[in-house]
């Protein structure tokens, strides 16, 4: 295509030449020597050739970039839970232990065994009875042995166990033998306190170290 180009362009520029030469007046025409034309072609066709050539660009290699990967991204390691299945003990429920009660006024009835226990039926004087200060007065409980061996009078007392001191003597014996079955009155001399108040006083039957039939009595001092 460049040559056709180049061809045409010296083709025109000699036809050009020769157009303007024969165009002049009055001056005679030349004499034209066809190895001359061709000579003065030839040597304006390189001409434009070389001029050509000088004007078209140098093609220089253009480097075809590298892509140079970022910094390589490593996933942290995913932490995986732990389940910890904690199992509780279970706790053995405790139960209470019960004490019977006696069914009269004036204190408990406390067993060790079959063979001693005891039924408190009352208390004279009555629970919440008052007195003046300095009052003397006998406690007297009435209980029935509900055990299963007699209670000798040698073998079995009473005594005091807890609460105010308004007795005047702390340990009794039994006036007689008291058979299972049988009912008999226990008698404690006491003395109301000098100060206004509330007193209870608590006693209990012995037969050696075993401590059963528990009483109480709680007075008013005005």
């Amino acid at each position: 295509m460049a040559s056709r180009k180049l061809s045409f362009l010296l083709w025109s520029s000699a036809l050009a030449f020769i157009l303007a030469c024969a165009s002049t007046v009055g001056a005679p025409a030349p004499t034209v020597d066809p190895n001359e034309l061709q000579v003065w072609i030839a040597q304006t066709a390189n001409a434009a050739v070389t001029q050509t050539v000088a004007a078209m660009p140098t093609s220089t290699p253009t480097e075809t970039p590298t892509a140079t990967p970022a910094n390589t991204f490593t996933p942290s390691p995913t932490n995986t839970a732990t389940v910890v299945f904690i199992l509780s003990t279970p706790t053995l429920p405790v139960f209470p232990t019960f004490t019977g009660l006696s069914s009269g006024g004036g204190g408990t009835s406390g067993t060790s065994s079959d063979d001693f226990a005891c039924q408190v039926l009352s208390v004279e004087p009555a629970n919440g009875t008052s007195f003046n200060g300095r009052t003397n007065f006998d406690a007297v409980w009435r209980i029935r042995n509900i055990g299963q061996k007699m209670w000798d009078h040698n073998g079995v007392d009473y005594s005091y166990d807890s609460g105010d001191r308004i007795h005047k003597v702390e340990r009794y014996d039994l006036s007689a033998n008291v058979r299972s079955g049988q009912t008999v009155g226990v008698i404690v001399d006491m003395a109301a306190p000098r100060n206004a108040g509330s007193y209870t006083t608590r006693w209990v039957l012995n037969s050696g170290r075993n401590e059963f039939c528990r009483m109480s009595l709680t007075i008013n001092v005005r």
